[in-house]
């Protein structure tokens, strides 16, 4: 199998002859996280000080070879590993973080934020203080979510997930910009990439290993939604209480009315309501796969995914529609190890009349 190249650049210089190894980190794991910084930790020789050229902010490039995939990284603290002696064995670790991270770092006070949809506010406010060259792009119908305008004090971090949690859509980073999807384009994201036992097809690749994750956090069946312009609403799903007893969830959003919270509640707590429903930790490398086009549908949004999968003493394959959360991964120069995190894509979406994900109505069978 092919094994995957990679190219690690300090701005334009390339600097891969002196890495060692790295990790790899991007999104989150499920749907009710927050959405956290990423990062890239590169180990490199460092015999002949060759950390030293590495400073704050210093604009780091990886590159998958092959495949359309890079990301933008900054530098933010570099550990020396000093050894005895002549030091021929001494290495650095450079620790950098991606956009997210930077943004964490952003801070406003009381900056005023004027009514606009969830993710346009984002990018209306916090679009001018991205680092050069970077920038925070809108892949949406325009149709988001209305977010409440109002004095705002705190990260710009802070503020996106805020604005995120009360879109419900998707977020994704590569190359130089944070790319945020409204709730109404899930269904739209590219879909054509397959983890199944074995890699079978150009867009189909072998998993190594695979945990299901059934009852975990996402279930509830009460919600309470706290806007920041009324009072605090809430939905109960009463026949999941009387089956299971109550699993509650709170949360922080920017709804501009007391009747949008009221709704967020209720579909969060009809959303998820089947403690059966799954998610996936897929875990795949380079030894067993051409990682090429896995990566080239990273690059191009294909964040809705099939898994498929066979149940301990079962012969017959069950397959899930899923959403990509996030993922990592461990390089050396002899493999790359990814680990993949998604979460049912009916969290994400209600049902639509007409979607290439979901189908479309048989108006036949169903009228109004």
């Amino acid at each position: 199998m092919t094994k995957q190249v990679w190219m690690i650049e300090r701005f334009s210089d390339d600097k891969t002859s002196d890495v060692l190894s790295f990790t790899y980190s991007t999104g989150r794991r499920t749907q009710f996280d927050s959405w956290s910084p990423g990062g890239l930790v590169l180990t490199i020789k460092n015999e002949s000080n060759q950390a030293d050229g590495y400073n704050l902010n210093d604009r780091i490039i990886l590159t998958a070879v092959g495949s359309s995939w890079y990301q933008w990284f900054y530098v933010q603290e570099v550990l020396f590993n000093d050894l005895g002696g002549t030091g021929s064995g001494s290495t650095a670790t450079i620790i950098c973080t991606d956009l997210l991270g930077r943004m964490g770092r952003i801070s406003v006070f009381e900056q005023s934020l004027g009514s606009a949809g969830t993710l346009d506010q984002i990018d209306i406010e916090f679009n001018p203080l991205m680092p050069a060259g970077t920038g925070i792009g809108i892949n949406s119908s325009g149709a988001s979510t209305a977010a409440a305008d109002g004095s705002y004090t705190g990260t710009a971090l802070n503020r996106l997930n805020l604005n995120m949690t009360t879109e419900q859509g998707w977020l994704y980073l590569s190359a130089y910009a944070v790319s945020l999807f409204g709730r109404e384009d899930i269904g739209t994201l590219t879909q054509s990439i397959t983890f199944a036992r074995e890699a079978l097809g150009l867009f189909q690749f072998g998993y190594a290993d695979i945990k299901r994750i059934a009852l975990g956090q996402n279930y509830l069946n009460t919600c309470t939604v706290t806007p920041p312009v009324a009072a605090a609403q809430n939905a109960t799903d009463t026949a999941g209480v009387a089956t299971y007893g109550t699993y509650g969830a709170e949360f922080a959003t920017v709804d501009n009315s007391a009747t949008q919270a009221d709704s967020f509640a209720e579909w969060q707590v009809y959303s998820r309501d089947d403690p059966d429903e799954l998610s996936f930790q897929i875990s795949l490398s380079d030894t067993a796969n051409d990682l090429t086009e896995l990566f080239n549908g990273i690059y191009n949004y294909n964040a809705i995914i099939e898994v498929s999968y066979k149940k301990p003493g079962s012969a017959t394959p069950v397959t899930t529609t899923q959403i990509m959360q996030g993922w990592s991964m461990s390089v050396t120069p002899s493999r790359t190890d990814m680990e993949i995190f998604t979460s049912p894509l009916t969290y994400t979406n209600f049902f639509i009349l007409n979607s290439d994900t979901f189908g479309v109505l048989n108006t036949s069978r169903l009228g109004w």
